[in-house]
C-alpha cells in the first residue's frame, strides 16, 4: 500500500477511538449547551480571516481556541465533540473535492484539538504542551490531505508534495493554532475548570 494512504488510515484512528469511547459516555444537558455554544464561537471566529490561502486555507482569529478550551476544561470526549460540530459547521462553504478529503480537512483535525488536556491542567507547562501536541497533530492530518489531494499544486512551486503541504498547512493552520494555544496557556484554566466542575455538582 502507498505510504500516503497508510498515513491517511492512521489519521482516522482518533475518530475510531472517539466513536468507541462515545458509546459508554453520557453528556449532561449543561455540557451539551456549552459544547454547542463553543462550537458556534469557533465557527464564527473562523470567518474572521486575516490572510486567505488558495484551496480554502487561512489564518483566522483564534478559531482553534474554543475547542482547545473545552478539551482542557471538560476532557477529550467533550473536546472532540466540540471539534466534530465545529468541523460539520465548516463544511458549509468549505472546499471539498473528495469524501476522504472531507474527513481529513474538516472533521478529524478540529476533533484532534479536543485532546488538548492530555497532560492535565494543573500547570501552565502541561497546558502548553497538551495544546501544542494537539495543534501539531491537527496540522499533520491537514498535511496528509494536502499530499494526497492537492499534490498537483506543488509542481507550480517546484516542490515535492510533502514539502509543499507542510509549508502550506503549518504556515496557516499552524500559525493560527500557535496563537490559540498561547492564549489558552495564559488563561487560568485550572480555576475555570474548578468553577465549571463546581457548577456541575450544584446542578446535580
Amino acid at each position: 500500500m502507498n505510504i500516503n494512504y497508510i498515513c491517511a488510515v492512521i489519521c482516522f484512528i482518533p475518530l475510531i477511538l472517539y466513536i468507541i469511547k462515545l458509546r459508554s459516555f453520557k453528556l449532561t444537558v449543561k455540557k451539551m449547551v456549552v459544547i454547542a455554544m463553543f462550537s458556534g464561537i469557533s465557527f464564527i471566529l473562523s470567518k474572521i480571516v486575516f490572510i486567505q490561502y488558495p484551496q480554502g486555507g487561512s489564518i483566522n482569529l483564534l478559531s482553534s481556541l474554543p475547542v482547545l478550551l473545552i478539551g482542557l476544561i471538560y476532557g477529550p470526549i467533550e473536546g472532540m465533540t466540540t471539534g466534530l460540530i465545529t468541523g460539520i459547521l465548516a463544511l458549509f462553504g468549505g472546499y471539498i473535492i473528495h469524501p476522504i478529503q472531507l474527513f481529513l480537512d474538516f472533521i478529524i483535525p478540529p476533533m484532534i484539538l479536543g485532546l488538548s488536556g492530555m497532560f492535565g491542567t494543573d500547570s501552565r507547562k502541561k497546558v502548553f504542551f497538551g495544546c501544542l501536541i494537539a495543534v501539531f497533530l491537527r496540522c499533520c492530518v491537514h498535511v496528509v490531505s494536502g499530499v494526497i489531494f492537492f499534490a498537483s499544486y506543488a509542481e507550480g512551486f517546484g516542490m515535492g508534495p510533502w514539502l509543499y503541504s507542510i509549508i502550506y498547512n503549518f504556515s496557516c493552520a499552524g500559525v493560527e493554532g500557535l496563537l490559540s494555544l498561547i492564549v489558552a496557556t495564559i488563561l487560568p484554566i485550572d480555576k475555570i475548570k474548578s468553577v465549571a466542575n463546581k457548577n456541575n455538582q450544584i446542578s446535580a
